[in-house]
């Protein structure tokens, strides 16, 4: 394919709601397709759901954060102790398994509760607000924010001063481009991070910051692998879940019918969540997961050179015909096909059952304490927050 030719990242959607025509083209031509990173660096895009299982499980392909990828997609967290995108094999699971009670069945129950308590509160806040009212300020941003400062064991008194590190950290910043603030960012927030460590060791609790003191007493980890870990949770947990409960919402003012759906069927709400996710995944664009075989491969009559860049387009995936019939739809009553939003493999997304709970709670009750909660302006008057990995909005302004 000619140079001039090759397909440019990212593939925004239209009116923020509907899939890129020119991505669904792509999936629709096959699974894996040469094209020009929003960096400028060619490489490939993944759009096949199969291709995509295939790579994110095969240790064939090095993760992003490893040595010697010389480009990254991402932000100056990658490679740095604890973040766990940065480890493989051993190591990675080592790190995981440290983190993994903090997402137990059991530390989720008792949260359970908790959540919901916090998103009735936020309601109400919402609720006592002039018309139109922000609600990314009132109910996306902080929601996320209560849960995983609970869950970590941090005060959310602190959050919106973590969530500015956190913004910073998450901006897209490629290798031609500047990264030391979002350097700067990521080392206040791990000193933020150490500082609650040594208060937790005088008043331990049930949380993380806990179980990772626990894990460094016991050498199963460093003291900067545990504040890498923490700092990971905070900023991992709370960013992904804020802009899909806006994207769900537009969803939903977008297709009222399958709102009235969900309204009228409760039982529908863990249909919706999936679908939301399906259609919604973590991530600001048609981007990815970033990854580098370590030998010349060859995928669905593809040859890739080693070391070439492979983004692994999650989203994308969403939307393979071969997967998912009628992907560009919207529909909560979908046949449940699992969908790669949570990543595959061994780094598939550890907080997913947090997020799934999050998302739950609201779309479970927030159509019955606003009925009519709509949008106030045109979904294409939204400023989407394009440098953030994350997506989202800048703000999220409604009437009820």
């Amino acid at each position: 394919m000619p140079e001039e030719s090759l397909p440019t990242l990212p593939m925004w959607r239209v009116d923020h709601i509907e899939p890129s025509p020119e991505m669904l083209a792509l999936c629709a031509s096959g699974p894996i397709h040469r094209v020009r990173l929003p960096s400028g660096h060619e490489g490939w895009w993944v759009t096949g759901y199969d291709e995509a299982k295939a790579i994110l499980s095969d240790a064939a392909f090095r993760p992003s954060g490893m040595p010697p990828a010389a480009f990254t997609p991402a932000t100056v967290i990658l490679g740095s102790p604890g973040w766990l995108g940065s480890h493989e094999g051993s190591e990675h699971a080592r790190l995981r398994n440290i983190v993994a009670p903090a997402f137990s069945s059991r530390r989720l129950k008792l949260l359970a509760q908790q959540v919901e308590a916090i998103a009735a509160q936020l309601f109400e806040t919402l609720a006592a607000q002039p018309q139109p009212a922000d609600l990314r300020r009132h109910l996306s941003f902080p929601l996320p924010a209560m849960v995983i400062s609970a869950l970590t064991g941090v005060l959310y008194a602190d959050h919106a001063f973590f969530a500015r590190l956190s913004d910073e950290v998450m901006t897209h910043q490629h290798e031609r481009g500047p990264r030391n603030a979002a350097r700067s960012a990521w080392e206040e927030l791990r000193s933020y991070i150490r500082d609650k460590m040594r208060e937790k060791r005088q008043d331990p609790g049930d949380n993380l910051l806990t179980d990772l003191l626990a894990a460094v007493d016991q050498g199963k980890a460093t003291e900067e692998e545990a504040i890498g870990l923490a700092a990971g949770m905070l900023v991992a947990g709370h960013e992904s879940t804020v802009a899909q409960i806006e994207f769900g919402l537009l969803a939903m003012f977008r297709h009222p019918q399958q709102r009235e759906r969900l309204v009228g069927d409760s039982s529908l709400v863990g249909k919706a969540v999936e679908e939301i996710l399906r259609m919604y995944p973590p991530g600001a664009g048609w981007d990815g997961i970033m990854r580098y075989p370590r030998t010349d491969v060859t995928i669905a009559g593809v040859h890739i050179p080693a070391d070439s860049k492979v983004l692994v387009g999650l989203p994308a995936t969403s939307f393979d015909p071969r997967h998912f019939d009628d992907p560009e739809i919207f529909d909560i009553g979908r046949t449940e096909k699992p969908h790669l939003a949570f990543s595959y493999g061994p780094h598939y997304c550890i907080g997913m059952a947090l997020a799934r709970l999050e998302l739950k709670v609201v779309f479970g009750s927030i159509f019955q304490r606003f009925p009519t909660l709509n949008l106030a302006v045109a979904p294409e008057e939204l400023k989407l927050r394009k440098e953030i990995i994350t997506g989202g909005f800048e703000e999220f302004p409604v009437l009820w």
